[in-house]
C-alpha cells in the first residue's frame, strides 16, 4: 500500500497537538499540581524529556516500515509471532483499566453542566457510557474532523484563560525540589503525567505521509511536542494560582472550575458542554478501536468467532457490545471497591509503557546504524519512566507474561495451525 506524502510541517505539528490534547487536558495538570504541589512544573518538563526520544522511534519505524499493525508489528519482526499477539492481548487488557477514567471525567464535566454532587458520578457514568455505545454502533464518519475542531476551541480556550490570569509565574508554584522527599513527590508525578502522552504510537503511522519526511517530520514532531507541553504548563500554572485542585472530585471538573473563577459560572457551564463533548468523542473513539480489535482477534480465531460478525454497516456491533460489557464491569468495581483515578491511570501508563518499551529494545535491532543510537537513548528512557511507576507497572507485567503463556500453550496444542497461520 503506498501512502498518500501530503502533510507538510504545519499539518503534522496540528495532529501532533490534537493526538495529545484532549481528555489529559481536563485532569492531569490538577493531578499533578495535587501530587506534587510547586514541583509539578518541572515534573511535566521531565516527562516530556523522557518522551522525545520515544516519540523520535515511532517516527523512524513508521517512516521506513509503514504497517497498520504498529507497535505490535514491530515488536513481532524480532521477537517472533507470539509476541506480537501477546503484545496485542496486552493492548486490550488496557480495556479494564484506561476507558473508566475517560468516562469518570466526561461524567464529571457532565455533573458540572447538571450541577449535581459528586454522588451522581456513578449513574452519569453509566448514561456516558450507553451513549457512547450508541455512538460507536451508529458508526463514526467525520467525526475525526469534528473532534479536531472541538480540541481547537479548548486550546483557544486555554491561551484565552491563561492571558485573562495574568501569566502567573509566582515562586509560591513553581519551585525546584531541594531535598530528597521533594524530589520523590515530582517524579513520582511523572507516573501520572505519562497518561498525556499516550497515543505516541499514531506517530508510527504519520511518517511516510509527509512529502519530505527527513526535513518535515521531525520539525512537526518536535514542534507539535513543545505546543502540547506549553499548553499544560499553562494549565498547570493557572490551577495551581487559583487553587483548583484537590481530591478526585475536584480534579475532574478543575478546568471548569478554573473558568468558573475567571468568567463566572454561566461560562462554565458552556465549557462543561464543550468538554463533555471532546471526553465523549475521544472515549467513543476508543470504544470503536478497541471493538475493531476484538473483531480482528476473533478472525484470528484467538477470541470467539462470534464476535467477528459485522453489521450492515461495516460495524462490528457484537464487539461493541463486548467492549461496552467490560466498561461496565470497570466501572462497577471502582464504585464497589472504591478504586483511585490515579491507581487506573498508573496502570494504564505501564501497559502502555511496557509496550513502547519493547518497541523501543527491538528497534535497536531494526533500525540503522546512523539511528540505533536513538533506539537506545528511547529504551532508556522507558526504563526510567518504569522506575518512576513502579509498582503499578505489576499489571502489565502480569498481563503480558500471562499472555505469551498463552499463546505459547496454544501453539503446542495446535502446530498445525499456527504453521498455516504463519504462512499466511
Amino acid at each position: 500500500m503506498q501512502y498518500q506524502r501530503s502533510l507538510g510541517p504545519l499539518q503534522g505539528m496540528a495532529m501532533t497537538v490534537t493526538t495529545f490534547v484532549g481528555t489529559g487536558l481536563m485532569i492531569l495538570p490538577a493531578m499533578s499540581v495535587a501530587q506534587a504541589g510547586s514541583f509539578a512544573f518541572y515534573a511535566w518538563l521531565i516527562t516530556a524529556l523522557i518522551i522525545v526520544p520515544v516519540a523520535f522511534v515511532f517516527a523512524f519505524l513508521g517512516a521506513r516500515f509503514p504497517s497498520a499493525g504498529g507497535a505490535s508489528h514491530y515488536i513481532g519482526k524480532v521477537l517472533g509471532q507470539k509476541a506480537e499477539r501477546a503484545v496485542g492481548w496486552l493492548f486490550l487488557s488496557i480495556l479494564l483499566v484506561g476507558p473508566a477514567v475517560a468516562i469518570k471525567v466526561a461524567a464529571a464535566y457532565l455533573a458540572v453542566l447538571l450541577n449535581l454532587s459528586e454522588q451522581s458520578i456513578f449513574l452519569l457514568s453509566i448514561v456516558t457510557l450507553l451513549g457512547m455505545l450508541l455512538f460507536s454502533i451508529a458508526g463514526m464518519k467525520n467525526s475525526a474532523n469534528f473532534q479536531s475542531i472541538v480540541v481547537v476551541c479548548l486550546i483557544v480556550t486555554v491561551v484565552v484563560l491563561f492571558l485573562l490570569s495574568g501569566a502567573p509565574m509566582s515562586s509560591n508554584i513553581i519551585a525546584q525540589p531541594s531535598s530528597w522527599p521533594e524530589l520523590g513527590s515530582m517524579l513520582l508525578a511523572t507516573g501520572t503525567i505519562f497518561w498525556c502522552f499516550l497515543g505516541i504510537e499514531v506517530m508510527a503511522h504519520m511518517g511516510a505521509e509527509f512529502k519530505n519526511p527527513n526535513r518535515d517530520f521531525p520539525i512537526a514532531l518536535l514542534g507539535g511536542i513543545v505546543i502540547v507541553v506549553l499548553l499544560y504548563l499553562a494549565t498547570v500554572l493557572m490551577i495551581a494560582e487559583h487553587k483548583v485542585f484537590g481530591d478526585e472530585f475536584i480534579n475532574s471538573q478543575s478546568l471548569a472550575l478554573l473558568v468558573g473563577t475567571l468568567l463566572g459560572e454561566q461560562a462554565q457551564r458552556w465549557f462543561a458542554v464543550g468538554a463533555y463533548i471532546i471526553a465523549f468523542s475521544n472515549v467513543g473513539a476508543y470504544i470503536l478501536g478497541f471493538a475493531r480489535m476484538v473483531q480482528s482477534m476473533a478472525q484470528q480465531r484467538a477470541l470467539p468467532q462470534y464476535f467477528a460478525m459485522l453489521s450492515k454497516q461495516g460495524t462490528p456491533i457484537r464487539a461493541v457490545s463486548f467492549v461496552g460489557g467490560v466498561c461496565l464491569m470497570s466501572l462497577l468495581y471502582i464504585e464497589l471497591f472504591g478504586t483511585q483515578m490515579e491507581w487506573l491511570i498508573e496502570m494504564t501508563n505501564g501497559a502502555f509503557l511496557l509496550i513502547y518499551l519493547l518497541t523501543c529494545l527491538t528497534a535497536i535491532k531494526t533500525l540503522n546504524d546512523s539511528l540505533r543510537w536513538v533506539a537506545v537513548l528511547a529504551s532508556i528512557s522507558c526504563l526510567i519512566m518504569v522506575m518512576f511507576i513502579g509498582q503499578n507497572m505489576l499489571f502489565a507485567s502480569i498481563a503480558f507474561a500471562l499472555a505469551l503463556a498463552w499463546e505459547h500453550l496454544k501453539s503446542h496444542k495446535h502446530p498445525i495451525a499456527e504453521e498455516k497461520i504463519h504462512v499466511q
